[in-house]
């Protein structure tokens, strides 16, 4: 967005009249007034923060008729007075806010007359108000705008977004920086009016989504009518988004002049059918068992304490003998010691020499 320019005072106080003037013919002339005691008056600001008028006067009766006196209200949750101000926009917030409004001047003056706010001046005012939590800038505003009879224009969040889309204030100023740039361009009896027709048109429920959007280009006090001529037109439609386009892949793409070339798809090779090796037949016509690989006979003959392995099963369910026990046992030659040999050769001789005789 551009920077704004500079305005003069005169060119402000020049369109603000034009506006106001405007905005008679929608909502008319007459300015409500309130006269209230100091602390209804701050109940009566936390009321109307982003709301109408009515309303706000509307919610602040119910809420002083709904309970026995202000300090019921003060012990009260924040969901019961968020029940009795449920018409009024962000009715939880004002119970909390009027809640915590009363604890803090009951907490200093163990009472609830707070008008000893008419008789100081604004900085002590202003300090007084800081003081208390949950005081907004519109609430503190308000005070000393209707207490005190202070110049000041009193902005809440629904005026500033109007204030920013019709092009009376900056785009980036927020609600003191707004205040303080419309303060130049009125005067002092002129802020009620002003302030009045403004929130009328910030809390109308036809304009409310309007100034959700804001223009591409910032807005100035030179555009201000024409924004609210504008405003009282049918909203235009937005155009339709195109369609976003589909990404392609890269192997889709071919290039320009050249015809795709076809590539013929590859034969799938055929899975390799694993076949069982052919039993030999024994000569007594049962099958041999299979031939034991060089490996475990170099490891038989390198560990001779291992087990033999059990002998394979036929298909006809008997074991089949090894070659080892097919063949026949060799005679056991058991050695005879050399001591015995010469005993026994000698009686052999001994026999014989008998014999003859």
């Amino acid at each position: 967005m551009g920077t704004t320019r500079a305005t003069r005072a005169a060119d402000k106080s020049q369109v603000c009249r034009k506006f106001v003037t405007a905005l008679h013919k929608l909502y008319g002339k007459s300015v409500p007034r309130i006269e209230l005691p100091v602390i209804e008056t701050v109940l009566f600001a936390a009321c109307l923060e982003d709301n109408q008028w009515a309303l706000a006067e509307v919610g602040l009766k119910k809420l002083i008729t709904s309970f026995f006196d202000l300090n019921e209200i003060r012990v009260s949750s924040v969901n019961e007075l968020e029940l009795v101000l449920a018409p009024l926009y962000k009715a939880d917030w004002k119970g909390l806010r009027i809640r915590s409004i009363l604890r803090s001047i009951f907490e200093s003056t163990y009472s609830y007359d707070f008008e000893k706010l008419r008789r100081q001046t604004l900085e002590q005012a202003v300090k007084t108000l800081k003081k208390m939590p949950d005081v907004t800038p519109f609430i503190r505003d308000f005070v000393l705008h209707e207490i005190l009879g202070s110049h000041i224009v009193c902005l809440d969040e629904s005026m500033l977004a109007a204030a920013k889309w019709l092009g009376l204030v900056p785009e980036t100023a927020d609600l003191n920086d707004g205040s303080e740039y419309l303060k130049g361009g009125l005067k002092k009896s002129e802020v009620s009016e002003f302030c009045y027709l403004l929130r009328c048109l910030a809390t109308d429920p036809k304009f409310i989504p309007r100034f959700v959007d804001h223009a591409d280009t910032e807005q100035t006090m030179a555009d201000v009518m024409d924004r609210f001529a504008e405003l009282q037109l049918p909203p235009k439609k937005k155009p339709n988004k195109p369609p976003a386009p589909k990404e392609v892949s890269r192997s889709e793409k071919v290039e320009a002049g050249k015809k795709p070339s076809t590539v013929t798809p590859a034969k799938p090779i055929a899975p390799v059918k694993t076949v069982a090796p052919a039993k030999a037949a024994t000569p007594s016509g049962k099958s041999k068992p299979a031939s034991k690989p060089a490996t475990s006979a170099a490891k038989t003959v390198a560990n001779p304490t291992t087990k033999p392995k059990a002998p394979a099963v036929s298909t006809s369910g008997s074991a089949v003998p090894s070659k080892s026990r097919l063949a026949k046992p060799a005679e056991k030659k058991t050695a005879i010691p050399a001591a015995k040999k010469t005993a026994s050769t000698g009686k052999q001789n001994s026999t014989k020499a008998v014999k003859k005789k």
